[in-house]
C-alpha cells in the first residue's frame, strides 16, 4: 500500500475493489518504465529512514533516466530506485567511520566528513569522560583558573546529536584487527569499520627515577590539569623538569600564580634542540626576568623522598628542594594498543602526506602518526595543534576520494607571559639565521635560511606577520 500512497491514492478510497484496481494500475505504470520513484534519505542519519507518510516519497511523471550509481561511501540524500527487486532488497547497513581518539585531529576529521557529504555512521571512541575538548588551555588559562572550570569543548553536545556523531566515552581501543576491519574496545566490545582513523595522540614521557611519587605530575588531560591546579599556588616550590614548550608554559602560568618555580633542562638552553642555543637563551632570559630560576646543562642524579619527593640532587651535586614536580620532557605516540597490527613503529604510525597507512582502510593523524614530510624526505613523528587539525581534515578528504591539497608546513605556537610566540618550518635545515628586530626584546622575527632561502621562522610578539612568513617559506624565497 506504500506504493499506492506514493502515486497519490487517498486512504479513504471509495471501495476495496477500487483500491485494488488502482494499486494494480500503479504497479503496471512503474514496471512499464513510465514513473521514477525516489526514496528520500534523512540527512546525517547513517541509516535509511522508515517511510511513515506519503510525503516521504516523490514521484515524477517523466520517463525514468538511467543514472550512474553513486559511490556508497560518499552518497548522501536521494538515490533513485529503478526496479521492484531494488524495492524488496535493503542495502546492507554500512559500518561507517570509526575515529579512535577524542582530540583535535579526530574532531576535525568528523567535521570534514559531514561537511563533505558523508552520511554513514561516525563513531568517536574517547578514553576520557569528557566530549572532545581543546588541550592548549590546559597549561595556560585552565591551569591559571578555577580547578572546577569546564573543559573548552570543541562543540556543544547538541552538535554531535544534530550531526549524528556517536561519542563513546570512558572507553579505549585495545586491539586492531585490520583483516577483519574490527577494533576491540576496553569494555570487551568490538566495532566494525569501513574506514578507520587512528588519532589517539600521545602520552607524556616519564622519568623512571621520579615515577610513583604522589607529588610528581604530568600534564596531558583535563583531569591532570585539575589535579595540578589544586596544589600549585603562592609560595609553593615547583620544579619543572624539561624546558620544552609544555614545561615553559607550565612555568610561566604557575609563576603567575605565585609559585617559586625552577626549570631543570639537560641541554644548554630551553628548546635548543629545535631553535638552537642562541634563541634558546632568549627563553632563559624571558623566564628569569619573571623570577623563574632556569638551570641548564644539568641532569637529575638522585632524589630525597619519604613517599613524596622533597629534593632533587643534580649532576653538579646541587640540591633543589621541591614541594611538587612537573615532568615535561616530551611525549611519545599513544599506540601501544596497535602491537601486532603491523602498522606501527616506536616513532608512530608511518603515513603518507594525506594520512594513509599501509592498510587501505586505515588512516592516522596527529601525534599518533609519523607523517611523511616531502620537504625533509622522511617520516616525521608527532605534530602540534595546527598540524593535527589540518591532518584530521585531510584524512577525511582522503577517505572520501577527494583531493586533500598540499601538505601544510610544520608549525606551532605558545603563549608565555602574554607574549604570542609562533614557529613554522624546519629550523634544523638552516645554515644561517636572519633577525628582523631586536632579538633581546619581546618583538622580533628570526628567519632560518639555507643557501639564502627561508626554511623556517620564529615570530615573537608578531602574530600579524605569520601569513607573509608562511608564504615566504612555502615559496622557498630568500
Amino acid at each position: 500500500m506504500a506504493l499506492v500512497a506514493a502515486v497519490g491514492l487517498k486512504a479513504n478510497a471509495a471501495s476495496p475493489a477500487a483500491r485494488i484496481a488502482a494499486s494494480a494500475a500503479a504497479v503496471r505504470v512503474v514496471l512499464g518504465g513510465m514513473l521514477c520513484l525516489q526514496v528520500v534519505d534523512r540527512p546525517h542519519s547513517g541509516r535509511r529512514a522508515a517511510m511513515t507518510s506519503p510525503t516521504e516519497c516523490k514521484v515524477s511523471a517523466k520517463p525514468a533516466i538511467p543514472l550512474p550509481r553513486p559511490n556508497h561511501f560518499l552518497t548522501r540524500g536521494r538515490e533513485p530506485v529503478r526496479s521492484m527487486s531494488q524495492l524488496r532488497t535493503r542495502r546492507p547497513r554500512r559500518s561507517g567511520v570509526i575515529i579512535i581518539g577524542g582530540g583535535l585531529a579526530g574532531q576535525r576529521c568528523a567535521e570534514a566528513l559531514r561537511r563533505n557529504g558523508y552520511d554513514a555512521p561516525i563513531r568517536m571512541v574517547c578514553a576520557e569522560p569528557h566530549r572532545p575538548y581543546d588541550r592548549p588551555p590546559l597549561s595556560k588559562q585552565l591551569l591559571a583558573g578555577a580547578a572546577s572550570a569546564d573543559p573548552p569543548a570543541y562543540r556543544p553536545a547538541e552538535w554531535y546529536r544534530r550531526e549524528s556523531i556517536e561519542l563513546l566515552l570512558r572507553v579505549a581501543a585495545t586491539e586492531l584487527l585490520p583483516t577483519e576491519r574490527q577494533v576491540v574496545l576496553s569494555d570487551g566490545s568490538a566495532l566494525r569499520y569501513d574506514r578507520l582513523l587512528i588519532a589517539t595522540g600521545s602520552r607524556p614521557r616519564q622519568l623512571a627515577l621520579l615515577a610513583g611519587y604522589e607529588n610528581v605530575w604530568s600534564l596531558r588531560t583535563l583531569d591532570d590539569c585539575r589535579a595540578l591546579r589544586t596544589v600549585v599556588g603562592a609560595g609553593r616550590r615547583l620544579v619543572v623538569v624539561g624546558g620544552g614548550f609544555i614545561g615553559l608554559e607550565v612555568a610561566a602560568t604557575t609563576r603567575g600564580l605565585g609559585a617559586e618555580v625552577t626549570i631543570i633542562e639537560a641541554a644548554a638552553a630551553p628548546l635548543a634542540g629545535v631553535l638552537g642555543s642562541k634563541l634558546g637563551r632568549w627563553f632563559t632570559r624571558l623566564h628569569e626576568g619573571r623570577g623563574v630560576r632556569v638551570v641548564t646543562d644539568r641532569s637529575i642524579e638522585r632524589i630525597h623522598a619519604n613517599g613524596m619527593i622533597r629534593a632533587l640532587r643534580l649532576s653538579t651535586g646541587e640540591i633543589v628542594e621541591a614541594d611538587d614536580v612537573v615532568v615535561g620532557i616530551g611525549v611519545e605516540p599513544d599506540i601501544g594498543w596497535l602491537a601486532g597490527s603491523g602498522l606501527s613503529t616506536p616513532a608512530g604510525i608511518p603515513v603518507d602526506p594525506h594520512g594513509r597507512t599501509a592498510s587501505a582502510e586505515v588512516l592516522a593523524a596527529g601525534d599518533a602518526a609519523a607523517t611523511f614530510d616531502p620537504r625533509l624526505g622522511r617520516h616525521v613523528p608527532g605534530s602540534h595543534w595546527e598540524a593535527a587539525a589540518r591532518q584530521g581534515a585531510r584524512a577525511a578528504r582522503a577517505m572520501l576520494g577527494l583531493d586533500p591539497g598540499d601538505a601544510p608546513l610544520t608549525s606551532f605556537w605558545t603563549d608565555q607571559y602574554g607574549i604570542r610566540i609562533q614557529y613554522l618550518g624546519h629550523a634544523r635545515l638552516a645554515d644561517a639565521v636572519v633577525f628582523d628586530g631586536n632579538p633581546t626584546s619581546a618583538s622580533f622575527t628570526a628567519t632560518f635560511t639555507r643557501g639564502g632561502r627561508a626554511v623556517g621562522a620564529l615570530l615573537v610578539g608578531r602574530p600579524r606577520a605569520l601569513p607573509a612568513i608562511r608564504q615566504l617559506i612555502e615559496k622557498g624565497e630568500p
